[in-house]
């Protein structure tokens, strides 16, 4: 580029994945920086797409995988001025150099590609379990849009009964996915209950009772012993049992890709992910990280987490971009507030499980209430399940689940906001909620769950 006399060359910065995160944070930088020059480097052939759309992609809720894309490829040359680097690789981080060298995955070319800043975007991968026959023909796991029309391909030739290895949101929507279109389906969990993740076994429980009334089979406490077959999937040994299936999914938890940055001295955090400030910087000069590679400061514990979300994801995203740009935007702890449907039930949850409020040395009580969503004389009124969790100590709100058959992610929301303001039970309980007989109770169930909890608190303080 020929720079005018008098004039500073643009700036250039460097997107490495264009997942939801990486894409995020080039069009932030575009809009802060007009004159930069962007480059978007991803491994994969597609440009940005929905993940959480691939289980309804499959199922025909989507009818067209293709319409989980984003932005076809010139909205990224032409409109965004973003130089698109599609299948191609970054193998090596020089920080000293500001350089990046990355492998052209087509031609097997390599070059290097200088930067001013760097945006550290490259998501996860799944992990596979170490299980005898998992390397079989017919066992998938659900990540890429290529996984999905893999699976499509491979299930039209193959027999219906597929067994998927994981009960968490992946796992559980692509088991509903499955069933929608006549599979039949098994779902092994190694934990006592599903959702493990998002939901205590109590409210998981709801949730597991309607998948079983929709006929998915699910194993919980169990582990996967072998896949049989010559050299496709035939049967699954789980524990003391066979059981027929000629798919198998793996739905267990991703690893944040972090090679080959943590090779070139970025901090890598104690949860596996990479380590960054509260505005997504790294503690290499000039190089920022978003997304499911990196770790989230928890707004309830204050300590650092995995929570490997698209809505966290897209959050940190706009904050790396923009300050690689040369903003000045932060990024607040995180309550991992997040929500599905499933058989009909609405799901959602923010802040801590009692598993994990334990594993993290706080004292959680909880309380459990099950309203209508209406006055009980208006119709169309459906059961709402709802869980708040505060710790003993100080009364803090530290948690909420959520299960029903309308607005679970609302009253999530506000359990958020609330946990946000580091509110205490008997300050939530206080807060105004609306009423209209078509529309809420007068007493909302997250009002009702909060004095029921608040009781449960006062009576815990009594007894000390």
């Amino acid at each position: 580029m020929i720079v005018p006399k008098g004039m500073t060359m643009p700036k250039r910065i460097v997107v490495v994945g264009a997942g939801a995160a990486g894409t995020t944070a080039s069009i932030e930088a575009r809009r802060t920086d007009r004159l930069a020059e962007i480059y978007l480097v991803t491994k994969e052939r597609d440009t940005e797409y929905s993940r959480c759309g691939l289980p309804y992609a499959f199922s025909g809720i989507v009818p067209r995988i293709e319409t989980l894309i984003a932005h076809p490829s010139h909205f990224y040359e032409t409109i965004s001025r973003i130089r698109l680097l599609l299948r191609t690789e970054c193998t090596k981080l020089r920080p000293d150099d500001k350089k990046i060298d990355v492998t052209d995955l087509r031609t097997g070319s390599k070059r290097e590609l200088p930067y001013d800043a760097l945006v550290v975007a490259t998501g996860a991968v799944p992990t596979l379990p170490r299980i005898r026959g998992i390397d079989k023909s017919g066992v998938f796991t659900i990540r890429t849009l290529d996984d999905i029309r893999n699976l499509s391909r491979h299930t039209e030739s193959h027999g219906r009964s597929v067994l998927i290895i994981g009960a968490g949101l992946i796992g559980m929507e692509m088991s509903e996915a499955l069933a929608s279109k006549g599979f039949e389906v098994t779902v092994v969990e190694m934990l006592p209950e599903i959702l493990p993740a998002v939901l205590d076994p109590d409210m998981a429980s709801i949730v597991r009772r309607r998948a079983e009334e929709h006929g998915i089979r699910i194993i919980c406490g169990s582990t996967i012993k072998e896949i049989v077959g010559e050299t496709c999937v035939e049967d699954i040994v789980v524990g003391g049992q066979t059981i027929k299936a000629d798919s198998v999914i793996v739905a267990a938890r991703v690893r944040p890709v972090v090679e080959p940055w943590r090779e070139a001295g970025v901090r890598v955090g104690d949860a596996g992910g990479i380590r960054v400030d509260n505005r997504m910087s790294t503690n290499l000069a000039d190089v920022y990280a978003a997304g499911d590679c990196v770790e989230t400061k928890c707004a309830v514990t204050g300590k650092n987490l995995l929570l490997q979300l698209a809505t966290t994801a897209v959050r940190q995203a706009l904050v790396a971009g923009r300050n690689a740009a040369g903003g000045s935007e932060t990024y607040p702890p995180s309550t991992g507030v997040a929500t599905t449907k499933l058989f009909g039930l609405e799901i959602a949850c923010a802040g801590l499980t009692t598993e994990a409020s334990n594993r993290l040395e706080l004292s959680p009580i909880s309380a459990r209430v099950s309203a209508s969503t209406r006055l009980q004389y208006m119709p169309g009124g459906t059961e709402v399940t709802v869980k708040l969790l505060c710790d003993a100590r100080d009364g803090r709100l530290v948690g909420a689940q959520i299960v029903g058959g309308e607005d679970a992610s609302w009253r999530a929301n506000f359990a958020s906001l609330a946990m946000h303001m580091r509110l205490t039970v008997q300050e939530f309980r206080k807060k105004e909620t609306f009423y209209a007989p078509p529309v809420s109770p007068v007493w909302d169930p997250l009002t009702l769950a909060a004095r029921a909890l608040e009781r449960k608190l006062e009576a815990s303080i009594r007894t000390r």
